[in-house]
């Protein structure tokens, strides 16, 4: 009995001590951090339109004497997070003003996050969520273009849609389309993906004859992303897709593609199958 009793008061005393462990907080004093205003954004939509500038403007106070530094970071649409300013400050007081180049694409919804430092090892955090719309402009039409089967020697089997260049080889990050027939395949697979992340959406021909602006654009991916795929197969002629490149760094991103010939070429051995398209974008 009484070697029962001891160890019950151990596992009580043990249970005591790892209670008062994790009960253990910080009695250091926490900065603060706060949005005094922003420019270029508007706060009843959360929306800033594509290529502008937010300027904002700061102000933090250390909970010690002075602040280790303020951190801006932008979380994009494909989940990274990109550093926009990390400077050291060695004030109490912060009052200051940063203009930051909008990220992302129309139709991404980007977070930004500011973050004060302080000397005592404490931090507070503040966020801004931006949806990016589009300007309301005009389209350009860009007429025959190829993509080819991957395993055609010689051709080019991606399509940089932003450039409007079609293209075999170099960095998987600018193929918008990349032409996914599986290596040693005795046919042509007929089916696209992306090197970068692209999506698509399936539209339709009323959609492509109708579309002559950013807006209509991104009014059809608002519509259309949550059916968004990131392959498409068996496409034919009169097929219409709307597609969001995952490239970084471009002005607009939504393009909407007609497919107008489709040549699948049946002979054993002969890879030269292709997909001719038409296709409208935004030109900056």
């Amino acid at each position: 009995m009484k070697l029962r009793n001891i160890i019950l008061s151990l596992s009580i005393a043990s249970m005591a001590f790892l209670a008062s462990c994790g009960d253990k907080t910080s009695s250091n004093p926490k900065p603060t951090i706060s949005l005094k205003s922003v420019s270029n954004y508007n706060p009843t939509t959360g929306t800033v339109n594509m290529g502008s500038v937010i300027t904002v403007n700061v102000i933090s106070t250390a909970g010690s004497d002075a602040m280790k530094n303020i951190v801006i970071t932008a979380k994009l649409a494909n989940g990274s997070t990109k550093t926009i300013l990390d400077t050291a400050l060695i004030s109490k007081n912060i009052d200051f003003t940063r203009s930051i180049a909008c990220q992302g694409g129309v139709g991404d919804v980007v977070v930004y996050t500011f973050t004060a430092n302080d000397n005592n090892g404490e931090s507070a955090s503040t966020q801004l969520s931006t949806s990016i719309i589009p300007e309301d402009l005009p389209l350009d039409g860009i007429a025959d273009q190829k993509v080819y089967n991957a395993l055609a020697t010689g051709f080019n089997s991606a399509y940089n849609l932003e450039l409007s260049v079609p293209i075999s080889s170099g960095s998987p990050s600018v193929k918008d389309i990349l032409d996914k027939t599986p290596s040693g395949a005795a046919q042509w697979a007929n089916t696209w993906g992306s090197g970068n992340g692209s999506k698509f959406v399936k539209c339709t021909s009323n959609d492509y004859n109708n579309a002559a602006s950013t807006t209509y654009l991104y009014n059809l991916w608002v519509a259309g992303k949550a059916t968004a795929t990131d392959q498409i197969s068996g496409m034919k002629v009169g097929d219409v897709y709307l597609v969001k490149t995952g490239q970084s760094g471009v002005t607009f991103g939504l393009y909407l593609l007609n497919i107008t010939s489709v040549n699948d070429l049946p002979a054993a051995g002969n890879q030269n199958d292709f997909i001719v398209f038409d296709y409208k974008k935004f030109t900056p």
